[in-house]
């Protein structure tokens, strides 16, 4: 018998960022467009997000078993109180890749839930998260060839500007969601979400 494969699903577990926070983050990139825009592939602003865990492209199945096993994850957890830090870059601002702002808050409830998180995929057989968790909204991304005079700009400008005056928020939703990717970025769409402290 022929078994054929299941379709892969490209698949994240992610915090979602409330609506006003969004619309921060949004005018601080237009600002930063005006100066950099042209050596720098910006996340929509939909697609800004903390994630817990990257499980990649995973089985429909898969899915479905990751769907069913977070509610009980979440439930162990408090809401967690965070906040928009300041703006960045990884590996760093010496040779900036990816731009990001950072997360403050109740970081070590933050991390204690995405390692609960990373133990449940592991235990339904998918890979454990290598590196080390560095919370962060990724606002984009460097292209691909942009010189080193352009690198340093971007790197002066991302450092010089302040930290969005924007209030804590109670992250108390995990949510599911898959990606596809098209010539414009990818995009994501809502599987399923649980509840951080049940209900």
């Amino acid at each position: 018998m022929i078994r054929t494969r299941q379709k892969q699903i490209r698949s994240f577990v992610a915090i979602p960022v409330p609506l006003d926070g969004i619309q921060a983050l949004e005018e601080a990139v237009r600002q930063f467009d005006s100066e950099i825009g042209q050596d720098v592939r910006w996340v929509r602003p939909e697609g800004i997000h903390l994630t817990l865990k990257f499980m990649g492209n995973i089985s429909v199945d898969m899915l479905d078993r990751v769907l069913m096993a977070l509610p009980a994850v979440t439930a162990r957890f408090s809401p967690l109180k965070l906040e928009i830090a300041g703006f960045g870059a990884f590996p760093n601002l010496c040779n900036p890749r990816v731009l990001l702002t950072g997360v403050e808050g109740d970081l070590e409830g933050l991390s204690k839930l995405q390692s609960a998180v990373d133990d449940t995929v592991v235990d339904l057989g998918l890979p454990e998260e290598k590196r080390s968790f560095s919370p962060h909204l990724t606002l984009g991304r460097v292209r691909r060839g942009v010189p080193n005079g352009r690198l340093q700009k971007i790197a002066e400008v991302f450092a010089k500007r302040e930290s969005l005056a924007f209030p804590a928020w109670t992250a108390d939703t995990v949510n599911l969601l898959r990606t596809e990717l098209d010539p414009a970025g990818s995009r994501h769409y809502l599987v399923g979400t649980a509840k951080i402290g049940g209900g």
